[in-house]
């Protein structure tokens, strides 16, 4: 049994990267994704208006072996959930861990929230979040604003 935890400590989300893809990449699937994580875990550690960059919650991940830190973000691929590689101790149940992770968010309600991001590369913006567990995401070009 996983216990789960926002962790404040900025220095831990250094050095990691991409370790479980979600299999979302946009859509009202990274809405309900980034309600999820407001659900369980408040606000992110960062948040920008930089869809590339848009949010990071760092996140222990705990039971009866040990303990894992894992990065939970949104970047140019998508929600994704990273880990520091050269974090040794534990190493072999990382994925595990991090699967439950996943699992954990996927199946919790999305809280309220809306939020512009934009993709500076294709001039576009977007508006996503989700409203009494309905999510929502609008993508627009900046030209035809």
């Amino acid at each position: 049994m996983y216990s789960y935890k926002a962790i404040l400590a900025e220095d831990k989300i250094w050095g990691t990267s991409k370790f479980l893809d979600t299999g979302i990449f946009e859509g009202e699937e990274s809405a309900k994704f980034r309600g999820s994580l407001l659900t369980l875990f408040g606000e992110p550690l960062h948040k920008s208006d930089n869809a590339e960059n848009a949010y990071s919650y760092l996140i222990e991940v705990s039971d009866e072996t040990g303990k894992w830190y894992f990065t939970v973000y949104e970047g140019p691929s998508g929600p994704a959930i990273g880990y520091d590689y050269d974090e040794k101790e534990n190493q072999a149940n990382a994925r595990e861990a991090a699967k439950s992770l996943l699992a954990k968010i996927e199946e919790t309600t999305p809280s309220d929230f809306n939020e512009i991001i934009y993709y500076e590369d294709f001039g576009s913006k977007i508006t996503y979040g989700c409203k009494d567990g309905e999510c929502f995401y609008k993508e627009e070009n900046e030209e035809t604003l």
